[in-house]
């Protein structure tokens, strides 16, 4: 696995849009954990000049733990898509340029071919979750008032939730660039499917009380694995675990993409 994690590697070193699509995704993840606070303080300044004074955003504990782990989380699992046009350039440039052919040549199995990919995704999830991780003890240091060890790392799990979660849409994005090898269409079908067909599809069905649909979108799936956690701000229940149900459901996504992805490329002609 590691042999295979060192030719990946050495793959996209040379690849400039890899290179501008994985900084954009690590500035972005620095952003959520900078942004926020800054933002309730110009919102609280905006009330004072309105002589709303007894209105206070900055006590908010967006930053605090154990807050901090589903918040960030959930904001960072909506970056997802930069990653995956990441790995959508580099499956479909093996393909573009014919260096498959010469990757079997040179004695690498198709299998071994498009597993190396699938061990790319995984590290680029576990790398990460362990900035986001890192970012968030930063963050929560800085902003948690009263600071102990088991209230730094209640709720942390959320951060390997995270990794599941881009795992398995990293491996939705290398069955979609696999299947349509042009990474422009490929791109354009994620986008499209992303933000077009699983929001109508999902709204349509939910409206008619089908709540079921988020369990066989596979995106709506992987997104609804950490809840939006801002209601509770505004005294609103809100879900803050996960659920057996909806874990299974990433999970089986993520073998059926899995096989779907490794099946394609051993079956296709080269």
């Amino acid at each position: 696995m590691m042999r295979l994690l060192r030719i990946e590697l050495q793959k996209v070193r040379p690849s400039r849009s890899f290179k501008i699509l994985a900084s954009m995704y690590l500035v972005a993840l620095f952003v959520i954990c900078v942004v926020v606070m800054p933002f309730l303080q110009y919102l609280k300044s905006r009330f004072e000049d309105f002589d709303m004074d007894g209105i206070d955003p900055t006590i908010i504990p967006f930053y605090e733990f154990p807050d901090i782990w589903q918040n960030i989380t959930w904001v960072a699992i909506h970056l997802k898509l930069l990653l995956g046009f990441s790995l959508i350039f580099s499956v479909t440039n093996e393909f573009s340029y014919r260096t498959i052919r010469q990757n079997v040549i040179d004695g690498l199995s198709q299998k071994e071919f498009i597993i190396s990919k699938i061990v790319m995704a995984g590290f680029l999830s576990l790398a990460s979750a362990a900035f986001l991780f890192v970012l968030g003890m930063i963050t929560g240091l800085i902003y948690t008032p009263d600071i102990s060890l088991g209230l730094m790392f209640e709720d942390s799990y959320f951060i390997l939730i995270f990794a599941l979660q881009l795992f398995t849409f990293l491996v939705f994005t290398l069955f979609v660039g696999v299947l349509i090898k042009k990474s422009i269409i490929a791109m354009g079908v994620l986008i499209f499917w992303t933000m077009v067909v699983e929001n109508i599809a999902w709204g349509r069905m939910t409206y008619l009380g089908y709540d079921w649909i988020g369990y066989v979108l596979p995106v709506k799936s992987i997104n609804q694995l950490v809840h939006v956690p801002f209601p509770k701000y505004v005294f609103q229940e809100v879900q803050d675990y996960i659920t057996l149900p909806e874990l299974g459901a990433v999970l089986a996504f993520l073998a059926l993409f899995y096989w779907a992805t490794i099946r394609l490329v051993v079956k296709r002609d080269l």
